[in-house]
């Protein structure tokens, strides 16, 4: 194949810059750690999260959707909190943060909605396929949503080159990883991984990041598996509404650890695709999402 004339990215200037955006804000750095700890009171993160109001409203959307059957009824962050739970209000006010974060981060060349659709696919995927196998749910959504983060970062940094890469993959039907490595000299897992490590992540997190395009070999199924298997299950569901979805395969070492879980698939399936509907429509209403 031709390679267009792109000069490699300096990755040590790279790296520079991705330490140079913005940090998490410091309510949900503060809201993140309260989650965290054991025999947590409802006081203290109803009041942390009374200090950012449109958290606040997603929190409080949420806990009146038909998916909780509390329509209408509840009013106060306290209530809502008691609702959805202390677990699954942590995933939400990861998603509803990075979810200004990215917009923040989007260059030119990414279709955003369909990136959204994808990375809150994947995270309710990565959640679905831990819960099946007892692991940290958390860790998985989180993993999940964040994985392709590097995409937005190259897109935001390096607009003309990302815009020549994502061409080149069209033109030679190549994966966008294929197109980062050969023209850019860096991916987009090792970018989302640095800014994974700048967020202060999990370093199982900023692990799943990494490799979720070519997981390490371990005995065990690991975080990065299940990132990696979601990512693909969700291309194949084609919940991004690409044009002309590829599905990525799965690595051999991947697919055999995943032994375990592909029997919970026919009944994650279809839960999947529900929770990805009704988290989508609340983080990236239609009328919200720009042009």
């Amino acid at each position: 194949m031709n390679l267009p004339h792109v000069l490699p990215l300096d990755r040590a200037h790279c790296i520079e810059q991705v330490r140079a955006l913005p940090s998490l804000p410091a309510v949900v750095v503060q809201l993140m750690s309260l989650l965290q700890q054991q025999d947590v009171n409802l006081d203290p993160i109803a009041e942390t999260l009374s200090l950012d109001q449109a958290l606040a409203a997603k929190v409080l959307q949420l806990a009146n959707s038909p998916f909780y059957g509390m329509s209408g009824r509840i009013t106060s962050i306290r209530d809502g909190i008691n609702i959805l739970g202390l677990r699954p209000l942590g995933t939400l006010v990861l998603a509803a943060v990075l979810t200004v974060q990215f917009d923040q981060l989007h260059g030119k060349a990414l279709h955003l909605d369909e990136f959204w659709r994808h990375s809150i696919a994947s995270a309710v995927a990565a959640r679905a396929l831990a819960e099946s196998q007892g692991l940290d749910e958390s860790s998985a959504f989180t993993a999940g949503l964040l994985h392709d983060v590097g995409l937005l970062v190259l897109d935001s940094l390096y607009p003309i080159e990302m815009a020549q890469a994502l061409q080149w993959a069209v033109e030679h039907d190549a994966p966008h990883l294929q197109a980062e490595q050969a023209l850019l000299g860096v991916s987009h897992a090792e970018v989302g991984a640095w800014l994974a490590q700048h967020w202060h992540f999990a370093p199982e997190v900023v692990e799943a990041i990494a490799g979720h395009h070519h997981p390490s070999d371990s005995a065990q199924l690991s975080l990065t598996d299940l990132v990696h298997g979601a990512n693909t299950l969700v291309h194949a569901l084609d919940l991004a509404g690409v044009a002309h979805e590829a599905v990525p395969p799965l690595q051999p070492g991947a697919w055999g650890r995943m032994a375990s879980v592909r029997q919970h698939l026919p009944r994650l399936l279809p839960r999947i695709e529900q929770e990805f509907e009704q988290l989508r429509a609340i983080l990236r209403p239609t009328q919200e999402i720009p042009a």
